[in-house]
């Protein structure tokens, strides 16, 4: 097949189920591919739950949403679909069983799939040996995937987008809380993770807020997921603490990130919605590390976490409870450290 994409109209098939972080990782490549393969057609296979992150993509001609309650007969489904589509090339940024099985057999031209880093995993988790040779973030990763055909690097980061019809949505339903997106000057602050080992303490984000709110002229927007609702009682609202959690879809969610000063955030999705608008980051690291590629990518950020600690990391994507019983990678980062860095990261954006 002629590789001189410019003059084909490819079909092209990229495959990543899940999850916030993973998929808007994704978008360079995405981007990527649509500037070489500028007369493609691409779709994008996702869990339902996570398609509003590419639903406005101007470079996914389809999204191909995956239904998880209904798993198996989903799957059969989809891959009725993509072996009735014929498609020139499937990139597999996933590769488990389930992306596995939507294209095993499937009449592609050309299958490509990503490369995992489990033997290097392995060693550093297990037995705290660095065989990493240089650490490489995800979407480099998702980049190796397309290097054979051509796909370039464009230096750029991670992308969102959304209509105007959300956003004016998203300012009506915010009228309640007395909360003007264009006129507020405000810090986000996301205290949830999906696990125990990747969450900052939450009296450490209370005593942050506290501090913050004494220290800085911002009103301070609390944001979470479905699983965040605990995070109203922890931090009750009140005349500059505004909070959102589990109210705000994801695109909602973006859009409120968008217009903020700075996040302060754990190792989570979150994180990289905020490097896709293109905002200040401080990032609190546990249990994980920067080998792992999940840091975040191109964006203005500053990383907070425990260097000096033999057991970490302990997992590279948490863990429920720490192995050692002591959690000293999230205790030992006390909010006065924090603090200083978010001053220093919020000082450097003001130069």
């Amino acid at each position: 097949m002629n590789n001189d994409i410019s003059r084909q109209h490819s079909r092209i098939l990229i495959i990543r189920l899940s999850s916030i972080g993973d998929i808007l990782l994704s978008t360079p490549f995405i981007r990527q591919i649509k500037i070489k393969y500028n007369n493609a057609e691409i779709d994008y296979v996702v869990k339902k739950q996570y398609a509003d992150l590419l639903r406005f993509n101007p470079h996914i001609n389809s999204l191909i949403e995956f239904d998880n309650c209904d798993s198996s007969h989903t799957l059969r489904k989809i891959r009725g679909q993509i072996w009735r589509k014929r498609y020139d090339y499937i990139f597999d940024l996933h590769n488990n069983w389930r992306s596995n099985y939507l294209r095993f057999a499937c009449p592609a031209g050309l299958q490509n799939r990503i490369k995992k880093d489990k033997i290097r995993q392995f060693y550093l988790v297990c037995f705290k040996k660095n065989i990493y040779t240089q650490i490489m973030p995800i979407p480099q990763r998702y980049l190796m995937v397309g290097k054979s055909l051509g796909i370039e690097d464009d230096q750029l980061g991670l992308d969102i987008f959304w209509d105007a019809r959300l956003k004016n949505d998203l300012k009506i339903q915010l009228r309640h809380k007395q909360f003007d997106l264009d006129k507020e000057s405000y810090i986000c602050i996301a205290p949830g993770a999906g696990f125990y080992t990747k969450r900052w303490p939450v009296e450490y984000f209370k005593q942050l807020t506290a501090t913050l709110l004494q220290s800085q002229r911002y009103k301070l927007v609390i944001l979470g997921g479905e699983g965040d609702r605990y995070l109203h009682i922890a931090f009750p609202p009140g005349e500059r603490v505004i909070n959102l959690a589990a109210e705000l879809n994801l695109l909602q969610s973006a859009i409120v990130l968008s217009r903020a000063k700075a996040l302060i955030v754990n190792d989570t999705g979150m994180m990289h919605m905020a490097a896709a608008v293109k905002i200040p980051v401080l990032a609190i690291f546990g249990s994980t590390v920067e080998e792992f590629g999940f840091f975040p990518y191109r964006a203005r950020s500053s990383v907070v976490q425990n260097e000096k600690l033999y057991c970490r990391p302990c997992s590279h994507i948490g863990r429920k409870d720490c192995p050692e019983r002591h959690f000293k990678c999230m205790l030992e980062l006390i909010p006065q450290v924090v603090l200083e860095k978010l001053n220093k990261l919020i000082e450097r954006e003001n130069d």
